[in-house]
């Protein structure tokens, strides 16, 4: 009689309930930072390319238009940026809520795409600690590299 009523139980035991909700805690405690880090580390790269974007239009533009254009970077927590020529305001992005800390900077581009006089070379962005820098070349060559611009020039 005992063998045919363990024949029919279906399903899972407390303690075995228990000790799965246990190992799934612990896989989820240790892969939590990492995956924190994995998160800020994107941000700062996604920021960073949004910022390389912003400059290869303003270089572009430079170009086309055949004038000067000047992108003006303002940022703390988050960050703003214009393009213009003279007043005119090609574009702005807002990016003010993300937490991204830019080095302010006004960068021009001339009329043949290179990098205005007085310009600065590298521009730090920074987020949860983790850190990029635009460089840009006395020829106009934008890129990106990790770490901050501490005495870095192209």
């Amino acid at each position: 009689m005992n063998q045919a009523y363990s024949a029919c139980q279906r399903g899972f035991t407390l303690v075995e309930l228990m000790v799965t909700v246990a190992i799934i805690g612990i896989v989820a405690a240790i892969g939590a930072p990492s995956f924190a880090d994995m998160i800020r580390d994107n941000t700062a790269r996604s920021q960073a390319n949004q910022l390389l974007a912003t400059m290869h239009y303003a270089r572009s533009e430079a170009i086309k238009r055949q004038a000067t254009v000047e992108v003006t970077i303002s940022g703390v927590k988050g960050w703003k940026a214009e393009v213009k020529t003279g007043t005119t305001v090609l574009k702005e992005i807002d990016n003010s809520t993300t937490g991204t800390s830019v080095s302010a900077a006004k960068l021009g581009f001339d009329l043949r795409g290179r990098r205005s006089a007085g310009s600065p070379n590298c521009i730090d962005i920074t987020y949860g600690g983790y850190q990029r820098q635009l460089q840009a070349g006395i020829g106009g060559t934008l890129k990106l590299v990790s770490g901050s611009c501490q005495g870095g020039s192209v």
